[in-house]
């Protein structure tokens, strides 16, 4: 894996020596299978893409920001350098031709309290990001404070999680296979699947990294063990139109949720959608005591013509 990465590397030398020399350019990083950081266990092989972030420091008006990125590159289109390359282009390397993704990023716009980064974002840069160039490391600044903002959730999300498990690893997939059939039954737990490895990262204090390294990154952390693995992958076979074989995942399921410490008996679970109700609704206290100190509304029916 690592002489792969040197020849990824060395093929992609002169595209990163000449993004580095630009005066626009706030920060370079090599992100994910190509990026070498003590926290990335993803690996890189002849099927791996190069993934590069270039930031530049364009000027940005306050008004100029917009929800969608794309609508605010749009408004300063002119102001962008000629010299950003295609977002997607290959280069030779020995087995063949390599991938690059230039993943282009404002700084101003990143800066803005306005703009929230999502887990994996903030996962691929605080994990498995490695700077080429960050000047006054204020996109390093950036980074951490991004991630600080997401790891705040994580305990509400990891109870979020929680809750919603206690109803798809079993009720409501079994519930809809029987409604509007058994291929919907097993839509419902594979959602379920990623709910559960979701609370995994979410309970351990992690981020849940993207999408394709979601499994693999349970063992390689450390989180699961080898038969825990195997429930998983249980859990993943699938016979979409057989009921049994429904049954069957969700026990695979149910038996790995218990493994990790998640007590799914009926008292467990009640007492868990209750807590999770109580705090839902906690939230709601202060607005709802304002509607109850005013006189309820009365509805009059209209008078039949």
């Amino acid at each position: 894996m690592e002489d792969l990465r040197t020849q990824a590397r060395a093929a992609a030398g002169g595209l990163l020596d000449a993004i580095t020399s630009m005066p626009e350019v706030q920060a370079v990083y090599v992100l994910s299978s190509s990026a070498i950081t003590p926290r990335n266990v993803t690996r890189f092989s002849t099927e791996s893409d190069f993934d590069l972030a270039v930031v530049l420091d364009v000027p940005l008006k306050e008004d100029e920001w917009r929800p969608r990125p794309a609508d605010t590159y749009a408004l300063v289109r002119d102001r962008l350098p000629a010299w950003i390359p295609e977002f997607s282009f290959t280069l030779p390397v020995p087995w063949g031709r390599m991938e690059v993704n230039v993943h282009q990023l404002l700084f101003p716009y990143e800066a803005d309290p306005r703009t929230v980064w999502n887990t994996d974002k903030c996962d691929a840069y605080a994990n498995k990001g490695e700077p080429l160039l960050d000047r006054e490391k204020a996109f390093a600044t950036l980074i951490s404070h991004k991630t600080r903002q997401q790891l705040q959730g994580l305990e509400s999300e990891a109870q979020r999680l929680h809750n919603r498990i206690t109803w798809d690893v079993r009720e409501i997939p079994l519930r809809m296979a029987r409604r509007v059939g058994v291929p919907t039954g097993h839509f419902v737990l594979s959602g379920a699947l990623d709910e559960v490895v979701d609370w995994m990262y979410a309970r351990s204090g992690r981020l849940p990294p993207n999408m394709k390294w979601k499994l693999y990154s349970l063992g390689a952390l450390g989180l699961i063990n080898c038969v825990q693995e195997d429930l998983l992958i249980e859990a993943q076979q699938c016979d979409p139109l057989s009921m049994v074989d429904l049954e069957r995942r969700c026990d695979a399921l149910s038996d790995f949720c218990l493994s990790a410490g998640m007590d799914l008996s009926p008292g467990a679970i009640s007492a868990v959608r209750r807590a999770y109700q109580q705090a839902t609704h906690h939230l709601l206290g202060a607005q709802a005591s304002v509607f109850t100190e005013r006189p309820t509304p009365r509805f009059v029916l209209p008078q039949e013509a």
